[in-house]
């Protein structure tokens, strides 16, 4: 109908809508035309993945996350070292490892005050990388939703963060879907209250007149896994 309407729009005359779409047609028997016209029609609007292992490519891979105070915001990456998503009967188990000595800015580019900062967040101030290089997320569960559609967040994960040697837990929502290569890409943005994993500098919470070093609690992630 959507098709119909723009074809009428951009001047198309005789234009006309099959009712029950393809689908219907071949109900009733009448011929196709095609290499694969024997096929059952896949819709995909909706999320299955077989059984199966995957490893996380961490070229494609990425993870950016957000820092805000009162005057502005701090944007940067941090790398993945390596990862793996299992699928059992939709079900997703499975684990992420990433190298906080890699997190970097990006808003100050060209700055001075860049590697100051990436010098203090990797300090004990924020996530002491010097003696926690690494991070871990395990991915405990992970379930579809009722109506998975590949368009909306369609898993729910139940995992948990390892930071600055502290583990705590973290739900948040994904979207999954495959990719043209065989491959599947997770996507997911969520936030964290750092506080829990014991990172209190510049938090209200913790210390009074903190005047210019006021820092928010909450940090913000957009996180990308494919996996082949």
């Amino acid at each position: 109908v959507c098709a119909a309407q723009k074809l009428s729009d951009n001047g198309y005359e005789d234009v006309y809508v099959l009712e029950g779409g393809i689908f219907a047609w071949r109900k009733a028997g009448l011929p196709l035309e095609g290499e694969r016209v024997g096929e059952s029609d896949d819709p995909e609007t909706l999320l299955s993945i077989e059984n199966r292992s995957y490893t996380v490519d961490k070229s494609q891979s990425s993870i950016m996350w957000w820092g805000r105070n009162s005057n502005t915001t701090h944007y940067g990456t941090v790398n993945i070292t390596e990862g793996e998503l299992n699928f059992i009967d939709g079900i997703m188990t499975g684990s992420v490892v990433i190298d906080m000595d890699s997190i970097s800015n990006i808003n100050l580019e060209g700055n001075g005050l860049q590697p100051v900062l990436i010098s203090h967040l990797k300090s004990d101030d924020f996530f002491l990388t010097r003696l926690f290089p690494k991070a871990l997320f395990t991915i405990n569960r992970a379930e579809p939703v009722e109506k998975a559609y590949l368009s909306i967040p369609n898993y729910h994960v139940s995992g948990s963060l390892e930071l600055r040697g502290v583990s705590v837990e973290q739900d948040f929502m994904a979207t999954i879907a495959r990719t043209s290569e065989n491959a599947i890409a997770a996507e997911a943005h969520f936030d964290i209250d750092r506080t829990r994993w014991g990172i209190i500098y510049g938090s209200a919470r913790f210390f009074e007149h903190l005047g210019m070093h006021l820092v928010y609690d909450i940090i913000s992630f957009q996180v990308r896994l494919v996996g082949i």
